[in-house]
């Protein structure tokens, strides 16, 4: 009904106005999009703005589900599928990747701290030196938990076996570093630290110790067989890296000049060129077979010709020899860890063992 009075066409004039100012809502379902946008120009801009809205929030749900996606199939490689991936196989069985970085993350504590004790004189080109070995870690880590896994599955056979008590020795013996032991030394408080550098649990860290103390125990058991009294030689070396360095060495030397000079001046085996050549006795085993062959073909006073082996070139002088000498401690347990070793070549000689390691293995485990 039309408005009679003043006072009606008043309040419906600004019912009128109110309503002209008031945005007009529109309303657009979800399942209404895929239409709104194909009729989009037929739509009013109330119309528009509801739909552009729905089209918005269906756009920032289906960035975020993939963003998710995406981001669960990370983690999901990071914490699953990477550390089960296997960085080499030791008949038949897989030594996995968490275990390699476990054990980088040992091995990087224990060279660093070597490396803070030792000497700034010490040689880092040495191959035993922590900074060497720290350069070389990454794939050396392989080998070393290849040769634990050998060591295991053969020191059942030669009836080795180790107790509680040897591994908490070897444990402490870790924790307490190099040196000697404090007297207030606190083994609580300093294996925490370790814990919390290396970001190791306990029985983590126990379990690669367990493996040393085993190892030590099939080395002694090895050792244990052997003539405590061998013949030795007692000799000196010169090394040098090619034949034309060697020969220019034995051209000094039959120039008389003085082997010890010689060593020291040309030797490229920083250790023994300290001592003007001097290896000291020798049993057969300790060097390369190369070098034994022709150094225990030598009679005292007796020069070899340059002898090659993998070190470089060698020229060799004897000084006695004895048929029958107690070894000194130095030579025994460098006898004891060259016959371990050989031991463990020959298990890996029958051995079916597969390295797997690769970059992508090596990048994870050094981010952790």
């Amino acid at each position: 009904m039309p408005p009679r009075t003043r006072a009606q066409r008043r309040r419906a004039q600004r019912d009128r106005r109110r309503a002209a100012r008031k945005p007009v809502q529109a309303h657009v379902r979800w399942r209404d999009v895929p239409n709104a946008v194909r009729d989009w120009s037929e739509l009013t801009r109330a119309q528009r703005t509801a739909a552009a809205a729905r089209i918005v929030a269906v756009a920032a749900t289906l960035i975020l589900s993939v963003v998710s996606v995406l981001i669960g199939v990370a983690l999901y490689g990071e914490l699953v599928v990477r550390p089960a991936e296997p960085v080499s196989s030791v008949n038949g069985a897989a030594i996995p990747a968490s275990r390699y970085a476990d054990f980088l993350a040992l091995r990087r504590f224990e060279l660093s701290r070597e490396l803070a004790d030792l000497p700034t004189s010490s040689d880092p080109r040495d191959p035993s030196h922590p900074q060497a070995q720290l350069a070389t870690l990454t794939i050396s880590a392989v080998t070393e938990l290849t040769n634990a896994q050998l060591m295991r599955a053969e020191a059942a056979t030669l009836g080795v076996r180790i107790d509680d008590q040897a591994v908490s020795g070897a444990l402490y013996e870790f924790v307490s570093g190099p040196g000697e032991v404090a007297d207030d030394f606190d083994f609580r408080a300093a294996f925490a630290e370790i814990r919390d550098q290396t970001r190791l649990d306990s029985r983590t860290i126990r379990g690669f110790i367990a493996d040393r103390a085993l190892a030590d125990a099939v080395a002694d058991h090895l050792a244990a067989n052997l003539d405590p009294a061998p013949p030795q030689i007692r000799a000196s070396q010169i090394v040098v890296a090619t034949e034309e360095a060697a020969e220019t060495v034995i051209a000094r030397l039959d120039a008389y000049q003085p082997f010890e000079l010689v060593a020291e001046q040309a030797s490229i085996d920083a250790e023994s060129a300290s001592d003007g050549g001097d290896l000291g006795w020798l049993p057969r085993g300790l060097m390369p077979d190369g070098w034994d062959e022709a150094a225990f073909a030598l009679r005292p006073g007796g020069r070899s010709q340059p002898t090659s082996t993998p070190q470089g070139w060698h020229v060799i002088l004897v000084h006695e020899q004895s048929e029958s000498r107690p070894l000194d401690p130095a030579a025994a347990e460098r006898r004891r860890q060259v016959t371990y070793d050989n031991w463990l070549q020959t298990l890996r000689a029958t051995a079916e063992v597969e390295f797997l390691l690769s970059p992508e293995i090596i990048d994870w485990a050094t981010r952790r």
